[in-house]
């Protein structure tokens, strides 16, 4: 599956350019990123999800990957939710499976809250929740100095994104120099790290905080997945999620950190496609 964009998978969402990547055939699924990585993320779960007979669908955030990075764009995780939206609409999305990450499992919750039309059910991989964005490393950007640092011309963003992943995943064999390059491509030179900064200057706390209620009363089928070893994002924070909701399940993989879809694709893959098959009272 290409994880490059193409005159052919970009879509038009409010004047601004998506990349997308749509394969398989079967119920649908579509699988959201966050914060530093794009649709590459899920080149190791998309294979297993469409052998188990699914329509596979994965997006680069605006101001993410192969997507249009605008200067002036809300690249909030409410933004982005309505981005999302009129994607899957363009994509005649038939409703589905909604499978997000990290701030993609934020946006994956307001979705469900704000249009609950395009969900059957959703996922969230070591998603933030409640108040737990942005964490330390990303909130510091919205100092000013981060403008001169990120700005000079020899800055190595790959050595920030290299501990990043050596913080957040288990098996650090999997970290390669290929995966780095992948990630720090779409924010390679001066203008790309500034992308970058703006990408999480934009996350703003209180567009989860502020919906928590909602966000506990979701009524769809709900799988909470995390890395037992997640630096990130607290399991605690998803255990209790989990339970609060009315139809929320919680499921841990062991050794595995935050940025399961590298650390633990096949076990990960599993759970989803289980997930996004089964009948369930609620979908009948």
């Amino acid at each position: 599956m290409s994880t490059e964009a193409t005159k052919r998978d970009l879509v038009d969402a409010g004047g601004h350019q998506i990349a997308f990547t749509r394969a398989g055939r079967g119920p649908a699924v579509a699988l959201i990123h966050g914060i530093p990585t794009n649709r590459y993320l899920w080149r190791s779960v998309v294979p297993p999800l469409v052998a188990a007979g699914l329509e596979v669908i994965t997006l680069d955030l605006l101001g993410y990957g192969a997507s249009d990075k605008p200067a002036d764009a809300d690249l909030g995780i409410k933004a982005q939710s309505g981005v999302i939206v009129e994607v899957l609409r363009a994509l005649n999305w038939p409703g589905g499976t909604v499978v997000g990450h990290d701030i993609g499992g934020g946006v994956a919750q307001l979705i469900a809250i704000d249009h609950p039309e395009v969900v059957t059910r959703f996922v969230l991989v070591d998603s933030i929740v409640y108040d737990s964005f942005p964490e330390p490393g990303i909130a510091r950007l919205k100092d000013p100095v981060w403008d001169r640092i990120l700005g000079a011309p020899d800055f190595d963003l790959k050595k920030g994104l290299t501990k990043g992943f050596k913080r957040g995943m288990v098996h650090a064999d999997r970290i390669t120099p290929e995966m780095i390059d992948a990630y720090e491509r779409p924010f390679h030179g001066v203008e790309g790290r500034l992308a970058y900064l703006r990408a999480a200057r934009a996350l703003r706390t209180e567009e989860l905080s502020s919906r928590t209620d909602a966000v506990e009363k979701i009524e769809l089928p709900t799988l909470i997945i995390w890395g037992a070893e997640d630096a990130f994002q607290p399991l605690k924070f998803g255990e209790h999620l989990a339970q609060t909701m009315p139809n929320g399940r919680f499921e841990v993989i062991e050794q595995a950190g935050h940025f399961l879809p590298e650390d633990a694709p096949e076990a990960l893959a599993r759970l989803i496609a289980a997930f996004a098959t089964s009948v369930s009272e609620h979908s009948r």
